[in-house]
């Protein structure tokens, strides 16, 4: 498991997205419905870390962002959106839970809601509201037409600096 200050580390570095051997600075996406990507992406720092984006949908219009951490042949769960879904916290608040997710300990979210990695916790388990994260500006998934915005806003909070193309079908939705 990882510390709470790598997992910061992990998610502030800057990343790109790879095919194959290719380092893209440019990447075009056109997704298809129903939802189902994984985007792969390295960040060189000091040494080379490797993460992956996936972004799924479902059927009811659920839609996950999701930012793992590769380790070998593990991943870690650093970051993920999710619009239209229910998630329960956990019941216990240990001393590394920051107070802004305290109040949502024990809870259902059954609102779209922003989960972070937690020292402590299994990854992932913990999340609030979008609506009380002021570090994620959209709050919620009503229309395709949203789905670009959301992917570039992902994108910023990952640090990701290859250029993403979004083509959106209508008729994804």
């Amino acid at each position: 498991m990882i510390t709470q200050q790598q997992a910061d580390y992990l998610l502030a570095l800057s990343k790109h997205i790879i095919e194959g051997d290719a380092v893209l600075e440019r990447k075009m996406y056109s997704p298809s419905f129903p939802i189902d990507d994984r985007v792969y992406m390295v960040s060189k720092a000091d040494n080379e870390f490797s993460f992956f984006l996936e972004i799924t949908q479902s059927s009811k219009k659920n839609l996950k962002l999701t930012l793992h951490f590769q380790e070998e042949d593990a991943s870690i769960g650093l970051l993920r959106v999710d619009f239209n879904g229910r998630h329960p916290n956990p019941e216990i608040a240990n001393d590394k839970v920051p107070d802004i997710f305290k109040p949502f300990a024990g809870q259902w979210l059954e609102e779209s809601h922003i989960h972070y990695f937690i020292e402590g916790y299994k990854p992932l388990s913990w999340a609030i509201p979008l609506k009380a994260d002021n570090t994620f500006s959209v709050k919620d998934f009503t229309d395709a037409s949203e789905l670009g915005n959301i992917i570039r806003v992902f994108g910023n909070k990952i640090n990701l600096q290859t250029v993403l193309d979004i083509s959106i079908q209508r008729q994804f939705i």
